[in-house]
């Protein structure tokens, strides 16, 4: 047997090791530690009970308390670090102060919510449910179904010659075509829908916009906020019939005899239901979908259209259109996604924030 000294805390300790024994049950609490080893008790180890441990009785921490005082609890109606709101308290914050607008904010897990919020700026709110799309006029329009679509917002106007700027002037955007009847760099129309510009234009300008929160509008959508639940003829009802009081048309010369487009909303008793302006005349507008000679029936929960196809869906006629059936809210027309014209612009959708 071979005899070991070791001094701990000025006293004497034995150890002793005998060959196939094991270690000796007289070592001290803390010599063996996990997986085997047979380390020192004054070796630094957080297992020891002198080491300073957080784990140890004598480390000073209370159960519940940070390390700089009690730990925040949700749901105690107290706004606290780590949270933006607890139950009623918002702390101040609104709709408004978060951007959107309406009186719908609430608190879900001391987290702000701003799904109940309506719109931002700008854009108008169009409830999600069902209504009826398609039309017997052309087959184009056809089949007539029942369509549900979930709630969007809705641009109020198209994309004007001055928030298109704004885009163009941040790198995400291209210049449109500047000739022509083109409002581009015309001195006074910054207020005028941009026009000339091509589908891609249109998609990489409501991609870019408000922090990319926006997007082009399905066809879908676009029709509903046109039309409403009731199957209205036009945007603002079944009468009167389309002129210059309600729409930018060719009455009496292209823009109503100005020849050119009109600054957007000025024509305020050809909105629609929702307090969309221009949904009938100005320009007609891009949509998401590829076009297709008909609808599919079987597609009626939030539909996008087809895959695939060589022209893009454009609605709500123009400046130059005339004939009352341009402007009726089921109309399609479509055109080339590469190409740019004079009669065509563009108005953003964008999905609200979903519920925590």
């Amino acid at each position: 047997m071979t005899v070991r000294t070791a001094t701990l805390s000025s006293a004497l300790v034995i150890l002793c090791s005998c060959a196939g024994d094991g270690p000796p049950p007289s070592l001290p609490l803390g010599a063996i530690a996990e997986g085997g080893s047979t380390s020192s008790p004054v070796s630094g180890s957080t297992s020891s009970p002198v080491s300073g441990s957080t784990n140890s009785p004598e480390s000073g921490s209370t159960t519940g308390e940070g390390p700089t005082g009690p730990v925040s609890e949700c749901g105690n109606g107290d706004v606290e670090d780590g949270e933006a709101c607890d139950g009623a308290k918002l702390a101040g914050e609104t709709c408004e102060s978060q951007g959107y607008s309406d009186n719908g904010l609430t608190c879900v897990g001391c987290q702000l919510d701003v799904s109940g919020c309506g719109p931002v700026p700008g854009m108008v709110d169009v409830p999600g449910g069902i209504f009826e799309m398609g039309s017997d006029y052309t087959s184009s329009q056809q089949p007539i179904r029942m369509v549900q679509v979930d709630r969007f917002w809705m641009d109020e106007t198209e994309v004007t010659v001055a928030e298109y700027a704004a885009c163009e002037l941040a790198g995400a955007c291209t210049p449109p075509a500047d000739s022509g009847n083109c409002n581009w760099m015309v001195v006074g129309r910054d207020d005028h829908p941009v026009n000339c510009v091509t589908w891609f234009q249109a998609e990489d300008y409501c991609g870019w916009v408000q922090s990319a929160t926006k997007r082009l509008p399905t066809e879908a959508e676009w029709e509903k906020a046109a039309r409403s639940t009731d199957a209205r003829e036009y945007p603002w009802g079944d009468a009167p019939a389309p002129s210059c009081t309600h729409v930018v048309m060719n009455e009496g010369g292209g823009g109503c005899g100005l020849g050119s487009m009109w600054e957007v909303g000025s024509k305020p008793l050809g909105d629609s239901r929702y307090g969309s302006h221009d949904m009938a005349g100005n320009v007609w507008e891009w949509v998401a979908d590829w076009y297709a000679s008909g609808y599919d029936s079987m597609e009626t929960d939030n539909p996008s259209g087809p895959a695939l196809g060589s022209s893009r869906v454009l609605r709500g006629g123009s400046w130059y259109s005339n004939g009352t059936f341009n402007f009726r809210a089921a109309n399609r027309n479509n055109s080339d996604p590469s190409g740019s014209y004079d009669g065509v612009g563009f108005r953003c959708a964008r999905t609200p924030p979903a519920p925590l």
